[in-house]
């Protein structure tokens, strides 16, 4: 039994002339529609005969058209199970001249029913949306049809569908702008201007300016406006600035929010320009036009309203956190580097949010490191606030690091460590060891002073005058000893790269002294190059910690008697090496007897005088010791 059935079922439901009752996709002609019974609906969505001649495109001029809308007049506004009467369909297909009879019908009807205004019949909504004709024209793109109903009644412009949407909203939102233009045009005084979710026709606008719409539009038939400016100054002269000041949606968000959010900065321009004011709304979080720039990096659009507002840098939002606090968090530097260059955020660098963080502590928690260092570098950045956790970013940031921000970590808390000591005022916790540490050190302070003053007295040397002194000398000391090691790392340099090319050491002995005169000629140039570096390590070191260190006077002076001592090895060896490639080696040379020096060689003058001055040295320093 229930396989005839369903036999029976397919049969209907593909045959041509059964198909239609099911709703099937069943290709119906004018012909067919006519010779239906007309008071028969489809057992689906319960299409009356109207319906079905919508549907398959009739000529709303046809004999048996009009003979329907005579003897059945009723069906012409009939709804189905969703509530669509033919007018909404006609709307939503496109069928201009089916609507045009079937709001002419209203007229007649409206007439034979006793009722003066037969608009109410253009005004029916469907059940699941409540769209009237129009919503249907206008969601569809129907310029002429929609056209037609706003002539027809102004009044449908003003209502609104289940989701609160209006015509008007509808046309914006889905980039219409020919039949908004209509609406505004006409009907400015009446229509509304609300849409879903507490939005307006501004939110949409600026909504639908997103270039990353236009992707997406491009498959649809879409008629966009040629300015979109134009379009929103027409929206803002026929409906007031206060469509900027009083609207707004379930976030609380205004226009402009959506504006920033976007990073539309000459749309930012225009909603100044008309209502200042609007800067300072909050949202339901408390943020500012300013506050969701930030958050999204729109870096001029937060200049356009920090340029028209001065002063909305102050505002804070419902966690008291400004926007350098949002940039913070959402890691975007080019925000963070625009607000440290303001004026207007002078004095908030250091703003705290309702836990006592700072931007600093915002960023060392979300591990922003590059952030963190900008603000560090900052010169009214205190580095040494605590929150309501008695934390400072520092200690944060020691907790929150994970070995693969090992190296971040360790230059950005140097930086923190370093900034913290030079600040005069520390955390709580700092302070009271500093106080303890103080109060043990305060009698040898005194006890020392007191000795200074007894022997300055006792006509004994002022150690004060001692210690500028000896700073003097060491001052003296690492500038002769950069001068020194600049000059010889120079010459060394210079000589490696010339010597070999002064010969072609082709004699063993030649080859041999000149080996002896590189390895030298290195010792003396690394020696003098390890001396530059510990001159240049200990200035960045003081420059890094801001503190003086004591300067290893003895290892810099070691460094460079050795380095004397192979750049003289280098010059004789060097000039042996030369001497022995000439043929006037032998008459030049005079060897005395057990390898004893001879002074008509060259390169021992050098020699002799080094060592004359290496007795003078020694001499000098037995007799002081004296």
């Amino acid at each position: 039994m229930t396989r005839i059935v369903d036999m029976l079922k397919s049969f209907l439901t593909h045959n041509l002339h059964f198909g239609w009752l099911f709703d099937r996709e069943v290709q119906l002609t004018p012909l067919d529609v006519g010779n239906l019974d007309p008071l028969t609906k489809t057992f689906g969505q319960e299409n009356n005969i109207f319906h079905l001649v919508i549907k398959c495109a009739a000529n709303p001029g046809a004999t048996f058209v009009n003979t329907l809308l005579l003897s059945h007049s009723l069906l012409a506004f009939q709804p189905n199970n969703k509530g669509d009467t033919p007018l909404h369909m006609a709307a939503r297909l496109g069928h201009e001249s089916f609507a045009v009879v079937l709001i002419n019908h209203a007229k007649v009807l409206a007439a034979a029913e006793g009722h003066s205004d037969y608009r109410y019949l253009l005004r029916k909504v469907n059940y699941e949306k409540q769209n009237t004709a129009l919503h249907e024209a206008v969601i569809s793109g129907r310029f002429e049809i929609a056209k037609r109903l706003i002539q027809e009644d102004p009044i449908l412009t003003s209502l609104v569908n289940k989701a609160g949407e209006s015509p008007l909203f509808l046309a914006v939102e889905r980039r219409f702008y020919d039949i908004a233009s209509i609406i505004l045009d006409t009907t400015y005084a009446d229509c509304s201007v609300l849409g879903g979710n507490g939005m307006t026709v501004m939110h949409a606008a600026v909504i639908r300016s997103c270039p990353s719409f236009d992707a997406r539009l491009l498959l649809r038939n879409v008629t966009r406006a040629k300015d979109f400016d134009k379009f929103v100054k027409k929206v803002l002269e026929r409906c007031g600035s206060q469509i900027l000041e009083k609207a707004e949606d379930e976030l609380g968000w205004t226009p402009l929010h959506y504006a920033a959010n976007l990073g539309h900065s000459t749309m930012v321009k225009l909603f100044l320009k008309a209502k200042r004011s609007v800067a300072y709304i909050k949202d339901k979080q408390g943020m500012t036009a300013l506050h969701i720039a930030a958050r999204k990096g729109h870096v001029e659009v937060m200049k356009e309203l920090m340029e028209e507002c001065s002063d909305i840098g102050e505002i804070l939002d419902n966690k008291d956190r400004t926007a350098l606090h949002i940039a913070a968090e959402h890691n975007c530097h080019s925000v963070v580097r625009t607000l440290l260059n303001e004026r207007g955020f002078t004095d908030l660098i250091n703003e705290q949010d309702n836990e006592g963080n700072t931007a600093l502590h915002v960023a060392a928690i979300h591990g922003h490191y590059e952030i963190m260092k900008r603000l560090v570098s900052n010169k009214m950045s205190n580095k040494g606030m605590s929150n309501k956790m008695g934390m400072t970013a520092f200690e944060i940031l020691l907790k929150s690091t994970t070995p693969a921000d090992s190296i971040a970590t360790f230059m950005v808390g140097l930086k923190l460590w370093l900034a913290k000591n030079k600040d005069p005022l520390l955390s709580l916790q700092d302070t009271g060891f500093g106080m303890m540490k103080s109060s043990t050190t305060e009698k040898e302070t005194t006890r020392d002073s007191t000795q200074i003053q007894m022997r300055a007295q006792s006509g004994g040397p002022n150690i004060k005058e001692d210690n500028n002194n000896n700073g003097q000398d060491v001052q003296h000391m690492q500038n002769m000893n950069l001068v020194v090691s600049t000059l010889i790392a120079g010459i060394t340099f210079q000589a490696a790269i010339t010597m070999p090319f002064a010969a072609p050491y082709k004699t063993t002995k030649g080859l041999e002294t000149f080996k002896d005169f590189m390895e030298a000629n290195s010792l003396a140039f690394g020696f003098s190059a390890g001396s530059l570096l510990i001159h240049f390590m200990f200035a960045m070191l003081s420059m890094i910690f801001q503190r003086k260190f004591k300067y290893p006077t003895m290892v810099t002076m070691s460094f460079i008697s050795l380095s004397i001592s192979s750049f003289v090895i280098a010059f004789t060896t060097g000039t042996k090496a030369l001497l022995y490639e000439k043929k006037e080696l032998s008459s030049l040379l005079m060897e005395t007897k057990n390898g004893a020096l001879s002074f008509s060689a060259p390169e021992n003058y050098a020699l002799a005088a080094f060592y004359l001055t290496i007795f003078y040295v020694f001499f000098i320093v037995r007799r002081l010791k004296r």
